[in-house]
């Protein structure tokens, strides 16, 4: 009895040894392999902007023609790329640049500012920005900036099927006086709004409103027929908003006469 038990434990231990040797090899091959892997990890790239991003494209009102922003080799003091960053800057069309490219010298902190002008003749207009690194690395920057013309200007957002339109008139550095008409066989204006309360005419057929400066005003419409859309992007106008104008409920009503219009000051919403 004594014998076999010997056997036995001889052979346990045997066994052991026998895992060992099979496992050491294997777990050496795994660090090896783990060292190598970690040794081609690259260095942290800082390149940033103030307004524009990598991820989610960003979009500004700007009331005014032109904005500036900056690119940036480093995330503070303490982030900073070490090596140049080579890049290029583009606009989409309409848009005109201080600057189509450069580079930031790495080691210290480094910014570079761009300004981006627009100079058509459109009350509203987007433009896209596009930033990207060439080298060490490639990376994109976006943005978007919506040009608005600091003009006397109105919009209305519409659709098929919606059981109201809405009207936005926008003042831009004076105070106006603003007048609004409509049919109301296809429209009824929302009588409790602030602006509209007690300025309507007998036959409740226009309103005439007073605007303070830089202010927007928003003025619901109930639509006697939901199949029509009155939508409307910006439009300048001079004083007279005609709904009616509007007969078959098309998409962009008749442009009003246009009028030239300052710079105004610089926001961002």
């Amino acid at each position: 009895m004594k014998k076999k038990k010997i056997t036995v434990a001889v052979i346990s231990v045997v066994s052991v040894f026998a895992l060992m040797l099979g496992i050491v090899p294997s777990l050496a091959k795994y660090v090896t392999e783990h060292g190598k892997q970690s040794e081609v990890v690259s260095d942290n790239f800082y390149f940033t902007s103030d307004y524009l991003s990598e991820s989610a494209i960003p979009e500004y009102k700007i009331c005014g023609d032109s904005v500036s922003f900056e690119i940036k080799n480093c995330i503070d003091s303490l982030r900073t790329n070490v090596e140049n960053i080579e890049y290029t800057v583009s606009a989409s069309d309409g848009g005109t640049l201080s600057s189509n490219g450069g580079t930031l010298i790495g080691g210290t902190e480094n910014c570079a500012k761009i300004t981006l002008t627009y100079s058509g003749e459109e009350v509203e207009k987007e433009i896209t920005v596009t930033v990207t690194s060439t080298s060490p690395y490639v990376k994109e920057l976006k943005a978007k900036f919506v040009f608005i013309k600091p003009v006397l200007r109105y919009e209305i957002t519409d659709s098929v099927g919606s059981y109201y339109a809405e009207l936005y008139i926008h003042t831009a550095n004076e105070a106006k006086t603003v007048t609004v008409k409509w049919d109301t066989a296809k429209l009824l204006i929302d009588e409790t709004n602030d602006y509209v309360f007690g300025k309507l005419t007998a036959d409740k057929k226009s309103a005439s409103i007073i605007i303070p400066a830089h202010t927007t005003v928003k003025i619901a419409f109930f639509k006697n027929d939901i199949t029509k859309n009155y939508s409307c992007g910006a439009t300048r106008f001079d004083g007279t908003i005609d709904m009616s104008s509007s007969s078959t409920g098309s998409k962009n009503l008749p442009p009003p006469n246009k009028h030239p219009g300052g710079i105004g000051q610089l926001s961002w919403l």
